[in-house]
């Protein structure tokens, strides 16, 4: 083969040749076929590769400079052919490397062939095509750096919004651990960036953001890995709507699960703690005092597609496909999720409700303060209060405050 090369001119042409994003150097090629092969030879022709420095003379080739590539079966037609070939050996360093690649057509020459020649194929062409192969270390690091750069724009962008919040989560530290945390730590949190107005970690937003993240890193690696903008695949557009579509709605129908007069009259009276509520993983998961199953399952299988973006993706972001039924069964969950969201819990009603009638027995007892009847009611309804609240508020419950809680009594405010 050295001696070939060295010896003739290249006689087919190549049409097009592009690197893919496979983690082996991959390159596929379209060769036209000449006029001095016939059509038949064409159709059964092998196809080998072979690469050599680009700063390599032709004349001064040598065996031992020859590197060989895998060539995948080719599927050729009457006037061109398309090729695929690994180059596994040259995907070692940091920095991209120039070769030329020389693209071999061989025809079996039948019985009676010169036994010299290996397994009786005969080069009766090639191609010679320069090659520009990327570094797959400089492409992941350029994508895990893709990743990592809009993950700290969004994080600088919740330091500024929630430093209120980085305030109650630093004291509290310090409180329990006698240790401080950084503004950087807490905005790092994924469940502060994906928080809603109310200090829930909303699941619909952390979709979003898992899939933007992964999305950016991928396509990141996958265009310095080619050297071009590559195509997305419809089943990415579908992931990325279906969760755009859900964080939409969920946001539109999003509310405080307490009503207003009932939210104003438990920080009010300093029942709840008025600081600025810290998102939690269990957001996602919980809401309104008990597991909802279908965030679960939203979760679960958005977590399997974006693993598989990263996985599959990669190798080509194109034609990345995730099994229709799994698409169908991601939207399905999102949209069981926002309706959840839309429609009324039974708990929260109740919690509801029983706040008002414990705001309306208050009422009763400042108007009668000597009618133990009344004050008996607000003592009563007071009482079954707690219960409703914790699991609602959690740590945010004051339950002292709530016991020690007399009809028209204030704390002073605390601002924060």
């Amino acid at each position: 083969v050295a001696r070939y090369l060295g010896t003739n001119a290249p006689r087919i042409a190549v049409k097009a040749s592009r690197q893919t994003a496979k983690a082996v150097a991959t390159v596929e090629f379209r060769l036209s076929r000449p006029d001095t092969i016939t059509e038949a030879d064409w159709t059964r022709a092998w196809l080998e590769a072979v690469l050599y420095p680009a700063d390599m003379p032709r004349t001064s080739i040598r065996p031992e400079s020859l590197i060989a590539g895998r060539v995948q079966p080719p599927t050729p037609t009457a006037t061109e052919t398309a090729v695929t070939v690994e180059f596994p050996d040259i995907s070692g360093g940091w920095l991209p490397s120039s070769w030329e690649v020389a693209l071999l057509i061989c025809v079996d020459r039948g019985a009676g062939a010169n036994p010299n020649l290996d397994n009786n194929h005969l080069v009766r062409e090639y191609a010679r095509v320069p090659l520009f192969v990327s570094s797959l270390k400089l492409s992941a690091a350029i994508g895990i750096g893709g990743f990592l750069a809009l993950y700290v724009v969004l994080a600088f962008t919740a330091a500024l919004l929630h430093r209120r919040q980085f305030e109650v989560t630093r004291r509290a530290a310090e409180a329990s651990s006698g240790r401080s945390i950084s503004a950087w730590t807490f905005a790092l949190r994924p469940t502060v960036i994906a928080q809603d107005a109310f200090g829930y970690c909303s699941l619909a937003r952390f979709q979003v953001l898992m899939f933007t993240l992964v999305l950016a890193g991928v396509y990141a690696y996958v265009m310095a890995r080619t050297g071009s903008l590559p195509n997305v695949s419809n089943t990415v557009l579908a992931l990325l709507g279906i969760t755009l579509s859900g964080s939409t709605l969920a946001r539109v129908i999003e509310g405080p699960v307490v009503d207003t007069p009932n939210r104003l009259w438990l920080l009010g009276t300093g029942i709840i703690d008025p600081s600025p509520r810290v998102p939690r993983w269990q957001d996602m998961l919980a809401g309104d005092g008990e597991i909802d199953v279908t965030r679960v399952q939203a979760l679960a299988f958005s977590i399997f597609a974006a693993v598989a973006l990263v996985v599959q993706g990669t190798g080509d972001l194109e034609h990345f496909e995730i099994p229709e039924q799994l698409n169908y069964l991601i939207g399905l969950s999102q949209a069981v999720y926002v309706a959840g969201r839309a429609l009324p819990r039974e708990s929260a009603k109740r919690l509801n409700e029983e706040v008002r009638a414990t705001r309306e027995a208050e009422a009763a007892a400042i108007l009668k303060p000597d009618d133990q009847s009344t004050q008996l009611a607000f003592e009563t309804t007071r009482n079954a209060l707690g219960t409703s609240l914790f699991d609602f508020f959690g740590e945010r419950f004051q339950a002292a405050r709530l016991m020690a809680l007399r009809p028209g009594e204030r704390p002073e405010p605390v601002l924060y």
